[in-house]
């Protein structure tokens, strides 16, 4: 029988392991044409229709927006505006003409800076 020590320590092995084997990716950069701003992108699942992607501050790394698809729901976080936070709909106008980069910025842009960005005739949320 195992001591008590020794089963923490394989749980929390195993718990590695089930992490590691849940897929998903580092965060890399995508393009964002505001100074002063990065935004970031991470897959974590369902063949990179789970993500998450995020708009921080470039110096002090603080959070201005956050998008994210939990595989069918898009849900949009935005720390200064509260009321603004919430469920958006389906991830699938995300996901669908191969242009998921530019689709995740350009509703990003609607909500942090209206009139800058987006294809013409873009509706704003």
């Amino acid at each position: 029988m195992l001591s008590r020590p020794l089963h923490l320590l394989a749980g929390c092995f195993l718990a590695g392991l089930g992490l590691h084997a849940s897929g998903g990716t580092g965060a890399y950069r995508l393009d964002w044409p505001h100074p002063g701003e990065v935004l970031t992108y991470r897959a974590c699942g369902c063949a990179d229709a789970c993500w998450v992607a995020e708009v921080r501050h470039r110096r002090t790394q603080a959070l201005q927006a956050r998008l994210r698809c939990d595989c069918e729901t898009l849900f949009y976080e935005q720390p200064s505006a509260p009321a603004r936070t919430g469920t958006l709909g389906s991830c699938e106008p995300i996901h669908r003409n191969g242009r998921k980069p530019e689709a995740i910025r350009e509703r990003l842009e609607q909500f942090l800076h209206p009139g800058a960005g987006g294809p013409p005739g873009a509706t704003r949320p």
